[in-house]
């Protein structure tokens, strides 16, 4: 029972270094031969960006500027530089703007770069 105890704590101690520290796991997974990636990280989630693109797109055709922004600022979290983000950031220009064919072109530009 003693060492089952003592399991039970290194695991407790381990989670909350882990979540203390900001997410050890961040750490670690640049030196695996896999990566963790999270968009609340400021991971690469090319899924989750995509998802969020095609949205975007389906808001700007339907007139939903709010809706459009909204899926541009999640799917610019997923991305890191490169030029889909360098789309995606063009589009949320041109929408602030008030273009959003300017926004439709970049965001489409933004999904073909992924």
């Amino acid at each position: 029972m003693r060492k089952r105890n003592q399991l039970y704590l290194v695991v407790m101690v381990f989670l909350a270094v882990s979540v203390g520290a900001g997410g050890l796991m961040a750490g670690i997974g640049s030196k695996l031969p896999f990566a963790f990636a999270s968009p609340a990280s400021g991971g690469t989630d090319q899924s989750a960006a995509r998802t969020h693109l095609d949205e975007a797109m389906k808001a700007l055709q339907a007139g939903d500027t709010a809706g459009a922004e909204m899926h541009m600022q999640v799917a610019d979290k997923a991305l890191q530089e490169g030029a889909a983000k360098m789309h995606l950031d063009e589009a949320m220009k041109a929408l602030q703007a008030g273009d959003t064919a300017g926004a439709e072109m970049h965001v489409k530009a933004a999904q073909d770069n992924l």
